[in-house]
This record gives C-alpha cells, sequence and structure tokens, in this order.
C-alpha cells in the first residue's frame, strides 16, 4: 500500500507521537515535558497541516484535531506539576497522556472502523480519569457516565456501521472514510435520525441525557476535568455534525428544541453552584447546547454562517474553560477548597491565575477581541439569517441564545469572585510558583486572544487586498494586552500590599 496513503500517513503519525509520548511518561525519561512535545507537534503539525491543504485528514477532522492538539499540550505540562502536588506517585501522567491521544485519534480518523475503536478507547481512558480517586462518589459518577454517555453513543456509532454496511456492504463499511460518510447514508429516517442524534447529543451532554456531566466533571482530577470539558464533548459534536446533513428537517427541529431547554438550564444551574467546578460543568452544558443548537441550525435552514458560529463556539469554548478547569486545580491546591462563597481573596496570592481566567471568563462572556467574541458575533449573525427565512425558527432560538448569553456574564462574573470578592481569607492559603502550572493555564488562556485574529481572517476569507479590515481588529488586541498588562501589574502591587478599608495601610 502506498505510504502516503491518508490512512497509512494518519496512523503512522499518530503512532509515533503516542509512543514518543509513553517514552516520556516511562522512568528513564520521567517527566521529560520537551520530549513529550516533540509528540504532541506531531499530532499539531498534522492537524495544521490538515486544514491548509485538506492532506491528510479533510477540514473538520483537521479543526477538531488541531483542538485537541492545543488542549492536550497544555494539559500534558499542567499534570505534571498537578500531580506532584496532589497525587505524588499515583502516575496521573500517564493516564492523562492516554486519554488525550485516544481523542485526538477519534478526530484524526480516516475511516469509520478507526472512528468507532478510537472512540470506544477514549471512552474506557474516560471512565478511568473520572474514577481516577477510587471512592465511592466517583464510582457513582463513573458509572453514570458508562450508562448514560457512553452507552447511548455506542447505539449510535453501531448505528452508524450498520446502515452504511447496507448502503455498501460491511467490508467497504469498515473502511468508509469519514469525509464520504453522509453521501453514503443519506437521507436518514426521523426516528432513526432522532436516535442516532441522542447518542451524539449524550456525549455533548446535551438534554435528556446531560445528567452524568456535573459530578463527571467535578469529581475528576483537574487535568482529566480539561479534557473531559475542553475535547472530550466535542466528540459529540464532530458526531452530530457528521450526519448533520443526513437528517430530515422534523429530526433537525427535535434537536433545535432538546438544545435550547438545555441552554437555559445550564445556565441557570450554573449560577446557583457553590462548587467552582460543578459551575464549570454547568456552563459547558450550556455551551455544548450552543454548539448543537447552531449545528442543527445549519443543516435545517442550509445557512453556511451557522456552521462557521459552531466551529468557532467549539474552538472557543475548548480553550476558555480547559483552562478555567485547569484554573480550579490551582485554587484547590492553593486554597483546600473549591467552595466559592469561602473565597473572594485569591487574586492577593496567585496573581498568575487570577490574569488567566479572567482572560478566560472574558472569552466566555464574549468580549473583544477574544475567540469567544467571535464566536457569539457569527452566531448573533446567523440567528438574523434564519429570522429572515423563518421567523417562527429564528426568534426563539435568537430569544434563547440572548439568555443564555445574559446567564453566561452573571455565572462568569460569580467565578471570578473567587479572585475578587472580599479581603477576608478562611484558612491557610498555599502560594503556587510552579511554571509548569501557571505557564499552561496563561498560555491556553492567552491563546484565546491569539488565535482571534487568524480565525478571523480565515472565517472571512479576507483576501490581501481586503486585509484593512483585520486592522480595527488588531488595534483592539493591541489596546487589550495593554490593558491586561495593567491589570496583572496592578494585582502584583496589591498582593504586597496591607489592606485597610480598600487601600493600603499608610
Amino acid at each position: 500500500m502506498d505510504l502516503l496513503d491518508p490512512r497509512i500517513f494518519v496512523y503512522a503519525v499518530v503512532s509515533a507521537a503516542f509512543a514518543i509520548v509513553l517514552a516520556a511518561d516511562s522512568r528513564k525519561w520521567r517527566g521529560s515535558i520537551p520530549l513529550k512535545m516533540v509528540g504532541y507537534g506531531l499530532l499539531l503539525a498534522i492537524a495544521v497541516e490538515s486544514l491548509i491543504t485538506r492532506y491528510p485528514m479533510d477540514w473538520l477532522s483537521g479543526f477538531f484535531s488541531l483542538l485537541a492538539a492545543i488542549v492536550s499540550i497544555a494539559v500534558t505540562t499542567y499534570v505534571e506539576g498537578y500531580e506532584e502536588k496532589k497525587f505524588p506517585g499515583r502516575n496521573l501522567r500517564s493516564l492523562i497522556d492516554l486519554f488525550a491521544i485516544s481523542i485526538y485519534a477519534v478526530f484524526a480518523s480516516p475511516n469509520l472502523i478507526a472512528f468507532i475503536m478510537f472512540w470506544i478507547m477514549a471512552e474506557i481512558a474516560g471512565f478511568f480519569a473520572i474514577v481516577f480517586e477510587m471512592s465511592r462518589r466517583t464510582l457513582v459518577a463513573g458509572l453514570r457516565y458508562l450508562i448514560v454517555s457512553m452507552i447511548p453513543a455506542d447505539i449510535s456509532l453501531i448505528a452508524l456501521l450498520a446502515l452504511s454496511a447496507m448502503k455498501v456492504g460491511f467490508t467497504r463499511a469498515l473502511t468508509l472514510p469519514m469525509s464520504s460518510l453522509h453521501q453514503v447514508l443519506g437521507t436518514i429516517s426521523v426516528a432513526l435520525g432522532i436516535i442516532m442524534a441522542l447518542g451524539f447529543m449524550a456525549k455533548a451532554a446535551v438534554a435528556p441525557l446531560h445528567f452524568w456531566l456535573p459530578d463527571a466533571h467535578a469529581l475528576a482530577p483537574a487535568p482529566a476535568s480539561a479534557l473531559l470539558s475542553g475535547i472530550m464533548v466535542k466528540m459529540g459534536i464532530y458526531g452530530i455534525l457528521r450526519i448533520a446533513p443526513c437528517l430530515p428537517k422534523l429530526s433537525l427541529a427535535v434537536i433545535m428544541g432538546l438544545a435550547c431547554i438545555t441552554v437555559v438550564y445550564g445556565g441557570l444551574q450554573a449560577i446557583v453552584q457553590g462548587d467552582i467546578k460543578r459551575l464549570l460543568a454547568y456552563s459547558t452544558i450550556e455551551n455544548t447546547s450552543l454548539m448543537v443548537m447552531a449545528a442543527a441550525l445549519g443543516s435545517y435552514l442550509g445557512l453556511h454562517s451557522a456552521f462557521i458560529a459552531t466551529y468557532l463556539l467549539a474552538a472557543s469554548h475548548a480553550l476558555f474553560k480547559a483552562s478555567l478547569f485547569m484554573d480550579s486545580g490551582i485554587v484547590e491546591i492553593s486554597a483546600h477548597t473549591r467552595e466559592v462563597y469561602r473565597l473572594g481573596f485569591l487574586s492577593r496570592y496567585l496573581t498568575t491565575p487570577s490574569l488567566s481566567s479572567l482572560i478566560s471568563v472574558l472569552s466566555l462572556m464574549g468580549v473583544p477581541p477574544t475567540i469567544g467574541f467571535l464566536a457569539k458575533l457569527y452566531l448573533f449573525m446567523c440567528l438574523i439569517d434564519a429570522i429572515y427565512k423563518s421567523t417562527v425558527v429564528g426568534i426563539p432560538l435568537i430569544v434563547v441564545t440572548a439568555v443564555g448569553t445574559a446567564l453566561a456574564i452573571a455565572y462568569g462574573l460569580k467565578y471570578l469572585t473567587i479572585y475578587w470578592g472580599s479581603l477576608e481569607r478562611e484558612g491557610e492559603v498555599e502560594k503556587v510558583e510552579d511554571n509548569r502550572l501557571l505557564g499552561s493555564e496563561l498560555g491556553l488562556a492567552a491563546t484565546s486572544i491569539g488565535l482571534a485574529i487568524p480565525m478571523y481572517v480565515a472565517i472571512a476569507g479576507l483576501a490581501p487586498e481586503a486585509m484593512v479590515y483585520v486592522v480595527p481588529f488588531a488595534f483592539v488586541q493591541v489596546f487589550f494586552v495593554a490593558l491586561l498588562y495593567f491589570v496583572y501589574s496592578h494585582i502584583r502591587v496589591i498582593a504586597r500590599e496591607r489592606q485597610w478599608m480598600g487601600g493600603a495601610i499608610p
């Protein structure tokens, strides 16, 4: 077989990256982050190559593989310091690397059988990540994850294989390219379309099979939560995008209805949570529901802008949510609690994480010049288009999105109160100065700004002579970075002062 065959090329690169990362986790090179970066760098390189040249993966696989690689690079650096602080000698890093590469392999899978096998591998790795602490609560959360998330998704995968086998035969179905899946399947019946979509929606934590996620994300170690929320739930979004062109309008309408309900439910639940990880978990439910809503709308009304909004929502969520879950781990290590109402003073002890969380929350809320702003902008643009095409569809969706955005601002600000909420301190605080923890979180948060202009250029399809439209965005970015520098400097000064009624004691 030709060594340049895309399937062979993908398998070879993923296998080489897996071997390198596994070697970095071995006793001989234990904790060798540079060696790990070589392995993850290979995965990043073929994802970028695929986005540019459509080889060896199609654009959809390349896009989600890129997100998986970026988040995995940050998390694998973070887990080195996190394990030493919280689980010394427990080998969490190896599990996290296995989990990250298996998720990447799902997106990079060139054909249906590889997609199914890597999907199941990622689910199993996710189960062990959830139950890592081996307590009764984590085992219950892991069991709920298996029953509510894994089984429905696996039914959808088998249904995909069965439908493909009916069209082209079992042998050809196994090697069916993922890029040709929708062409082979054609139009699926309403009932089967809903059943298949529900399986992928369960993985994305959209109602009615959403309730596995809060405990799973809250009880897993912080690096596992970052992978679960940052990229694993995107497996469900990826599955829906693959089958969306095949779904009849009634199935798409049901999906949009369920997604709308979950947007409001997830946002309301996030606001009332006292545990910061549960707050972030319910936020994930809201955000993935927006993605599912946009993807279904794109197929329902034939709106290309809705698919762009889905990609941007997925990208922004992967970056800010993984960063915030990493931040929750730093908070837990430092303050030994995750309760919002027992915190409020951490900006005086954790200056870099306070800046990182601020960037991530601003992206969550959709503040320019972050990717989160682009995502919200395109989402509202496509909803305005939807109103012109179908008022009955467009108006309810734009109302739900506006409510979801308002709720996101509310719980985003609530999260920030753990840093800026009170001058009073409860209990001892341990200053975290490990650059593997601080640098990985800040780097991932900063990516929400750094990737904004490239994505803006890419999605707008700007020609070189039209680059003048980038100038305002670039100016805002420079202004934003300067403002962040001021905020960081101000936090550092306050951290050294003894406070009295909001000011330094003379």
